[in-house]
């Protein structure tokens, strides 16, 4: 397992699950999403939102 995994696997959050929840449901309705080289504006707000809040679980826990 790489520490990636393994990060991931620590990392417990509900709002960073909630939120890639809810980038992967949009992404399998979307054909915007699912075409190569696509381009989605709700797609790519709801995938920054999960990076948002991962980075925001990664920060407060490493302080």
């Amino acid at each position: 397992m790489t520490s990636a995994e393994q990060t991931a696997e620590d990392i417990k959050d509900p709002f960073t699950d909630e939120a890639w929840r809810t980038a992967i449901e949009h992404a399998a309705g979307c054909l915007a999403c699912r075409t190569p080289g696509g381009s989605c504006e709700t797609g790519e707000q709801l995938l920054h939102g999960y990076e948002e809040a991962t980075r925001k679980v990664h920060s407060e826990g490493a302080t």
